[in-house]
């Protein structure tokens, strides 16, 4: 799947998020996502962006990564395009139109800057996913918004960036 869009909303009925990945073959995969994956996934991603900071810049000591860390997030967010509505146009549905609950998951770098994030249910077919810095940033973004609306109080936080509350305009749909 050639990812065009990510989507993460709040359902306060099933007290989950709901992480849409759109296509540009027209598909779209459904997961939801529970607070107690959220709370696995964040530190995953944390230290996967860590360790990329620590490969590219060696030298580079706590703080200082932290600074690179929170640069590259800007820049990456900066690249995002939050203002396109969600296409609700998907006409292919790989996994089915019922989300599946993630309850697997696992981060990988990949060459060329490049993530796999592996999502799966506890048992069947689940979905990996391969982001580039921009989606993968847009992603926790897009976490740390969720997460705020649903009050899940995980203060998801990334070491060199604003708080949450300082984050301006809306963060739902990645292009």
């Amino acid at each position: 799947m050639n990812i065009t869009q990510l989507q993460i909303t709040f359902d306060p009925e099933q007290d989950r998020l709901l992480f849409r990945v759109n296509g540009s073959d027209q598909s779209e995969i459904r997961t939801w996502l529970t607070r107690r994956l959220v709370k696995q996934l964040w530190p995953s991603l944390m230290q996967l962006l860590t360790n990329k900071i620590a490969h590219d810049v060696p030298t580079a000591n706590g703080d200082a990564r932290r600074m690179v860390l929170g640069m590259q997030h800007e820049e990456s967010v900066g690249k995002a395009d939050f203002s396109q509505p969600y296409r609700a146009d998907a006409t292919q549905f790989p996994l089915g139109k019922v989300p599946f609950v993630a309850s697997k998951l696992k981060m990988t770098v990949l060459p060329e800057n490049m993530y796999l994030l592996a999502m799966h249910p506890a048992q069947g077919q689940g979905v990996d996913l391969r982001l580039n810095d921009t989606f993968l940033h847009g992603l926790c973004r897009m976490l740390q918004k969720a997460c705020k609306e649903a009050e899940w109080e995980l203060g998801l936080a990334l070491p060199g960036v604003a708080a949450i509350e300082e984050i301006k305009g809306e963060a739902r749909v990645l292009n």
